[in-house]
């Protein structure tokens, strides 16, 4: 299932955490997860106490994807923000103030300069996605408090919704 998101390249760019204090809770938990809200396995991850080598990669395990959103945020946006800009400074240059249509060049260029360049800024506010900042956050604490972690990898809002509705109170959620 190929994630159709606009600026977004990966497969499962929506996530949910649970901690458990045993590795028989996370367990029922993923059996769960399966039987219930249909999760396959693929996109279910359990991170062990004391595991931090390996819980970025539970959390986070698709780099591939985590490229591809750097690249097509940019790309996208960039472009948006140029075409903003060209387009507001036309409006100006044919309906503004006298100082813009006095000089077109000069309002092209510092308006499709400044909207790209805020736009490439948004692009990358959005690839660093800063919100999963605290779920790699909550699964380090979890991880050294000796909790297990169950990391579902969900590729839409639904199964999100679905898998929250079934692991319950102590979901996390982005």
């Amino acid at each position: 299932m190929a994630n159709q998101d606009a600026v977004l390249g990966e497969e499962y760019p929506h996530k949910v955490t649970a901690e458990y204090d045993n590795q028989s809770e996370a367990d029922r938990a993923v059996k769960a997860l399966a039987d219930q809200a249909g999760v396959p396995p693929a996109q279910v991850r359990l991170v062990k106490p004391h595991g931090s080598d390996e819980m970025a990669r539970q959390v986070e395990p698709e780099s591939r994807g985590v490229r591809q959103s750097l690249i097509k945020s940019h790309v996208r946006l960039g472009l948006a923000g140029l075409i903003l800009g060209v387009a507001l400074a036309g409006v100006l240059v044919v309906f503004g103030p006298t100082a813009t249509q006095s000089s077109p060049l000069m309002t092209f260029i510092a308006l499709g300069f400044l909207c790209t360049v805020l736009a490439l800024l948004l692009a990358g506010a959005i690839s660093m996605r800063p919100d999963h900042d605290r779920v790699l956050n909550r699964t380090r604490a979890a991880t050294e408090a000796g909790q297990w972690t169950v990391v579902v990898h969900c590729a839409d809002a639904e199964q999100r919704e679905r898998v929250k509705d079934t692991i319950g109170h102590s979901a996390q959620t982005l």
